[in-house]
């Protein structure tokens, strides 16, 4: 049997047709006018590429080819999402891999854009710059909230990070300012209640890092709950072979060293690494004869031929998640289980140059099980601690706000967050077994 055969669990998410979601453009709940003016704040921070980012070349950049400078000096363009109609053109393509990249400078040990690349995350404090989190606005919307007054989107520009103290990080150094004005804003617009947070995937792990960087007496002051979707502070073994293979974002034509150019460029890119904390010597990636760990992420750095991978990895971000302390805030996690998820990446007689056999394991399709349950691992017993998790079978990590029953639990849990008074339980797991038959879905196409 082949090893990407090897799944020994039952794929739950193949109980869900594919189809046009249906349910989650009608309301969920109906509450009063009443009802909206006891609402606490909320404040949405996306995950990596679910948000739009503009871009604008100056005087300084310097184009691969007479093409890509086209709109030097004429101010800002959308750079994500892409134009795939214009991605057509392979010129095109090599325009937005140039202006996509950044750039680790290591005499000043930061992250920047190419030469001439200014970029930013418009919409800053509204939702009208996040990418497939429609359906849960809309919903959020229907029950009172509204966008800009108790109703906040907190996007950033994904490629870039932050770093541990120490280590300079001026994208990610503006972002946790930022973040944390909006928040205390989102308070004093709302009677000065303290506001629920909601991440996803790559923004968990930036709100997480974002807590603890925050005094204690702020977060017990400004955070009402944190509503976790599809954490991986533990980061996820398919994170090995985007650096190892490279990353397309679905452009045609993209060549393998661009490919490559886009994964490893950005900072964030380190972030999705399986950390040796959570994955312990679970084996991720075999080539070579060679089996590779998390503990094993410098040589497999140096294998695939990112040597310079090595120090921001070693020093920027290993530092910052050798450990997983708790936020000493409410928290509500809510994963997708049960869908057949990259564990190991095997690769054959060609290396990394070829592409792997993939064994298969559980999770939500793309974190691990393991990396998943970090959170109730690490928090269960901490006191004082305030946790529930809440378990989807068969919800993909891209279906929370696509999924007609994923989506009801959301703003559900975001509901019971914004509504309840102290909590009385330290640790709370549900698990919903049954999958709503005839549900219907539709994939949105970010992580």
């Amino acid at each position: 049997m082949p090893l990407s055969q090897n799944i020994t669990h039952m794929d739950l998410s193949r109980l869900v047709p594919v189809a046009v979601l249906l349910v989650a453009l009608r309301p969920l709940h109906s509450h009063s006018a009443g009802d909206a003016k006891s609402l606490h704040p909320v404040v949405l921070v996306p995950g990596y590429a679910a948000n739009q980012l503009e871009a604008q070349l100056t005087a300084a950049y310097e184009p691969s080819e007479p093409v890509c400078g086209a709109r030097k000096g004429k101010g800002w363009f959308r750079l994500w999402p892409i134009n795939h109609t214009a991605m057509d053109d392979p010129h095109q393509a090599t325009c937005f891999t140039d202006q996509m990249s950044v750039v680790y400078d290591a005499v000043a040990d930061d992250y920047g854009n190419a030469a001439g690349v200014v970029s930013r995350g418009p919409f800053f404090a509204s939702t009208r710059g996040l990418i497939g989190w429609d359906p849960l606005v809309r919903q959020l919307e229907a029950v009172g909230y509204r966008d800009g007054e108790s109703l906040f989107g907190a996007p950033y520009d994904f490629r870039y990070s932050v770093a541990p103290r120490g280590h300079p990080s001026v994208e990610g150094a503006r972002y946790f300012a930022a973040l944390a004005r909006l928040i205390e804003r989102a308070s004093s617009l709302n009677e000065d209640q303290p506001v629920v947070v909601v991440p996803h995937s790559l923004g968990c792990a930036l709100a997480y890092q974002f807590l603890l960087g925050r005094p204690l007496a702020w977060r017990r002051r400004y955070v009402k709950r944190v509503v976790f979707v599809a954490a991986a502070l533990g980061g996820f073994a398919e994170g090995m072979n985007i650096l190892a293979a490279g990353m397309d974002l679905d452009l045609p034509n993209l060549a393998r060293p661009s490919r490559t150019r886009l994964a490893r460029s950005q900072q964030s890119a380190l972030w999705r690494l399986p950390t040796p904390m959570v994955f312990g010597d679970r084996p991720l990636v075999v080539a070579n004869n060679t089996t590779y760990t998390a503990h094993d992420i410098v040589e497999f750095l140096e294998a695939i031929a990112f040597p310079e991978g090595v120090r921001p990895y070693v020093t920027r971000v290993l530092p910052m998640w050798e450990a997983l302390p708790a936020p000493m805030v409410p928290v509500t996690s809510i994963i997708g289980v049960g869908v057949s998820t990259p564990e190991t990446f095997v690769y054959g007689e060609d290396g990394f140059m070829g592409t792997p056999e993939v064994v298969y394991g559980d999770g939500d399709g793309d974190i691990n099980m393991v990396s998943l349950e970090a959170i109730e691992k690490e928090w269960s017993g901490v006191e004082g601690q305030v946790l529930k998790v809440v378990r989807l079978p068969g919800v993909h990590h891209t279906d929370f706000f696509s999924v007609g029953f994923a989506l009801k639990k959301v703003v559900d849990e975001v509901l019971k967050a914004s509504r309840t008074a102290k909590p009385c339980r330290t640790i709370e797991v549900q698990t919903d077994m049954q999958v709503p038959v005839g549900e219907k879905r539709l994939r949105v196409q970010v992580l």
